[in-house]
């Protein structure tokens, strides 16, 4: 036990020190609870549309149906269902922070958030198509209001998509206790259990080779706040049975052998917030994750050459769980 807690002290110490030259970027509100200065129009507009559930072919869907501020913008059903009641192949990501990342659903299919606002009304999960919607949306005379406000002109699909971007990414994750200790130099900011955590997050297991925690940039630079997600796609082994996979992820996508079987990183930021995990929902547990990883994922030709058997003993699986549920909010009661 002493043994663990010296060389817990050792990293502390090193990515303490290594913070200290960062500098956080900007931390923007989590969402805009009010219409406010001209900057903030499109802002607002787009939160009006999120939460709005006339927006699907029953009335009772909208996107706040599946990333549910309650559960860190994600949901907490394995998978999504769309607004006829059909299940969904995935489970919906958080959109916390997703405004930082390149690409964007567990593909990767969409390169902006523009591009992927209007794809649940083009895929069906809606029930209506985007015209229909941008036809309820202009018989409202507030919304009507909104749009001039917002964009000087009347409602259409370019400025819904633009509008629903902007608001998401307002939805920026609070400063964490993880925060205050690799940013501020706070380490008595987290338990000696949760920062034996961060060792084998780093150091013994380590998590961080895909869950990096200040990724690079677009332009090559590196983050300056802790994403813990390399942008990356890897096959972790989830979903392969009987020598295939049902969704294939983002080979789908690419074609490529090597990602046959392959999805995004997701951040673990907030994760206590947002079970289940993995994309198709079926780690219901942080405890689970960390017994999927520790065995090593689920066998199989494209699995990923960073994915191998941790061999983690009951205490720093317990400490790394610790150390997980401290990447969340302040106000997170996981």
């Amino acid at each position: 036990m002493m043994m663990r807690r010296v060389v817990s002290g050792l990293a502390v110490a090193a990515f303490a020190s290594a913070a200290m030259a960062q500098q956080p970027d900007t931390f923007g509100r989590q969402f805009i609870q009010r219409e406010g200065a001209p900057d903030d129009r499109l802002a607002f507009l787009g939160q009006r549309l999120f939460f709005d559930a006339r927006l699907s072919g029953t009335a009772t869907t909208a996107c706040a149906s599946c990333h549910d501020p309650s559960y860190g913008f994600a949901e907490p059903r394995r998978v999504s269902i769309s607004d006829n009641g059909q299940h969904g192949r995935r489970n919906a990501p958080s959109l916390l922070d997703v405004g930082f990342l390149p690409t964007l659903m567990w593909d990767g299919r969409f390169r902006t958030l523009e591009q992927q606002a209007l794809s649940p009304f083009q895929r069906g999960e809606m029930g209506i198509g985007v015209d229909h919607a941008v036809q309820r949306v202009s018989s409202d005379p507030q919304y009507v209001q909104h749009f001039r406000a917002a964009l000087g002109r009347r409602p259409t699909a370019d400025g819904m998509a633009r509008a629903l971007a902007a608001f998401q990414r307002t939805l920026i994750s609070p400063v964490s206790r993880v925060d205050r200790f690799l940013m501020y130099n706070e380490p008595a900011v987290l338990t000696p259990l949760e920062q034996h955590g961060f060792y084998v997050f780093t150091q013994r297991a380590p998590c961080s080779n895909c869950h990096q925690l200040f990724p690079l940039r677009p332009d090559g630079k590196v983050y300056s706040r802790p994403l813990l997600t390399d942008f990356r796609f890897h096959n972790l082994g989830i979903g392969y049975r009987f020598g295939g996979f049902a969704d294939t992820g983002r080979y789908g996508l690419s074609h490529l052998i090597a990602e046959w079987g392959a999805f995004r990183t997701p951040s673990l930021r907030n994760s206590a917030r947002t079970p289940p995990y993995m994309h198709d929902g079926s780690l219901a547990t942080l405890e689970d994750v960390v017994e999927f990883y520790n065995g090593g994922g689920l066998p199989n030709p494209n699995l990923s050459p960073l994915i191998r058997p941790l061999f983690l003993d009951g205490y720093e699986k317990a400490a790394l769980v610790a150390f997980l549920r401290a990447l969340s909010d302040p106000d997170c009661e996981c």
